[in-house]
């Protein structure tokens, strides 16, 4: 025993390795056992819930609306892959469509809608030439009524065949001359006071025929009558002596735009009688006389400068040499129902639904125009002017006119029954493209955010 001892003692650290080394192989296998079997429950019970939240869950199924009055289509189920990839396409193709759509929108509202003055809007670069584009713009825009070959409304009216009534001065020179050809062919040396009564008549009933066939020609060689006196206040009828705001500028490219839709729509509509290939005319047409063109400036060029335009570029106070009170059409608020800016004038609410709340898509613009047309053909120029562009008639009331008062004036109009209409035309104008032309403190007034996109159409 003793030897053991001695043993032991000598090997001490051996024995005490040799029992650590054994005892905890089943301490160990016994801890790990009851760790396993926690864990494999607690595992499981993890699985058994995800598998419930997988047997129990849903998939709602949505494609957009393409249309005003088609129900929401919408499914909800258990996920499934063949109607998640069936879903996947339809809306993909929807969504392709929608986009399309918005580019035909757009394509057709800025047609034919370029810069008047290239290089001007925006804002023109600094320096001695951008200091001449405002000029060129108030020429651009300046209506004469003459042959001004830089002037947009000349441009304009010479290419839709727009004419004042044939000159009476002029007509009453060939009817004079006229008058003395007959007298010397049908009584040769007789004064008039003694002529045969019946020789005046016969006299008088050619010139009555010649004048009437003047107007006539004249009338089927006119889209229709017009002047530069029908358009708005605020086209300048002079180039003022110092330069115009960007905002005024920006204002006389936004109104041409409109004017040019409207005359184009009314110059369409006389088209769809036109019987000679060569358009239509006031005698077949439903448009006889455009007598004024009424709305108001898109934005407040006025409060637009105070928003930090540089001096050179502000319209001097007052503004003068521009005709037809441009001061005081600059100056009055502007239409804009869909505006965004919280503070825009809302003239009231259309039955199309538009300019009740505010959006960042597009501008309305309301328009009246007082014409005379042909009255049982009305309808026609109602689809001509929702055709042009986004355009709509809110509202029409005709009044009866006399006819012989109007070829009293020179305004020949053939044999339709016409009526004076006074038209009130919404239009819709998508900022997508029109805000490319916008100086800031457009933009700024219509609260139009420089980090918005406006790619979206109508609503």
């Amino acid at each position: 025993m003793s030897g053991f001892l001695s043993w032991l003692k000598s090997n001490i650290v051996i024995v005490i390795l040799g029992i650590l080394t054994v005892v905890p192989l089943p301490v160990a296998w016994y801890i790990a056992g009851g760790m396993n079997k926690q864990l494999r429950e607690e595992r499981q019970t993890e699985a058994t819930k995800a598998l419930r939240d997988v047997e129990g869950a849903t998939v709602t199924y949505t494609l957009p609306v393409l249309g005003e009055n088609e129900e929401e289509i919408s499914d909800s189920g258990p996920a499934n892959s063949v109607k998640t990839a069936f879903y996947k396409v339809e809306r993909e193709k929807r969504e392709q469509l929608v986009s399309q759509v918005k580019e035909r929108a757009v394509e057709f509202n800025a047609k034919n809608h370029s810069a008047l003055v290239p290089g001007l809007l925006p804002m023109p670069e600094r320096g001695a030439p951008a200091q001449l584009l405002p000029f060129e713009m108030a020429k651009r825009v300046q209506a004469t009524g003459g042959d001004n070959a830089t002037s947009a409304y000349d441009e304009l009216f010479r290419r839709l065949r727009i004419r004042s009534p044939l000159d009476s001065e002029v007509l009453r020179e060939q009817i004079a001359a006229r008058k003395q050809a007959l007298m010397t062919q049908i009584a040769p040396g007789i004064g008039e006071s003694e002529m045969e009564e019946s020789a005046r008549k016969q006299i008088s009933q050619q010139l009555v025929e010649q004048r009437l066939g003047a107007l006539e020609t004249h009338a089927r060689d006119t889209s229709f009558y017009a002047d530069e006196s029908a358009l708005p206040p605020a086209v300048p009828t002079t180039v003022p002596t110092v330069a115009p705001s960007v905002e005024t500028c920006f204002n006389w490219q936004a109104d041409y735009w409109l004017v040019s839709d409207l005359l184009t729509a009314f110059a369409a509509a006389n088209d769809q009688f036109d019987t000679r290939g060569v358009g239509g005319n006031v005698i077949d047409g439903v448009v006889k006389r455009v007598e004024s063109i009424q709305f108001k400036p898109m934005i407040d060029a006025a409060a637009a400068q105070t928003a930090g335009m540089p001096v050179e570029m502000r319209d001097p106070e007052p503004m003068g040499g521009h005709g037809r009170d441009y001061a005081a059409a600059s100056n009055t608020s502007p239409i804009r129902r869909g505006s965004a800016d919280a503070n825009s004038v809302v003239t009231g609410e259309s039955f199309t639904g538009r300019g009740t709340e505010p959006n960042e898509l597009y501008d309305v613009r309301t328009v009246k125009v007082t014409l005379i047309a042909s009255y049982k053909k009305l309808p026609s120029l109602i689809n001509a002017i929702s055709s042009e562009n986004f355009m709509t008639v809110l509202d029409a009331d005709i009044y009866s006119i006399d006819p012989w008062d109007l070829i009293s004036q020179g305004y020949y109009i053939g044999t339709d029954y016409p009526v004076r209409v006074e038209m009130e035309i919404e239009t819709l104008w998508l900022r997508s493209w029109t805000k490319a032309y916008m100086p800031p403190a457009v933009r700024e007034q219509l609260g139009i955010p420089e980090d918005v996109s406006t790619e979206e159409g109508p609503a």
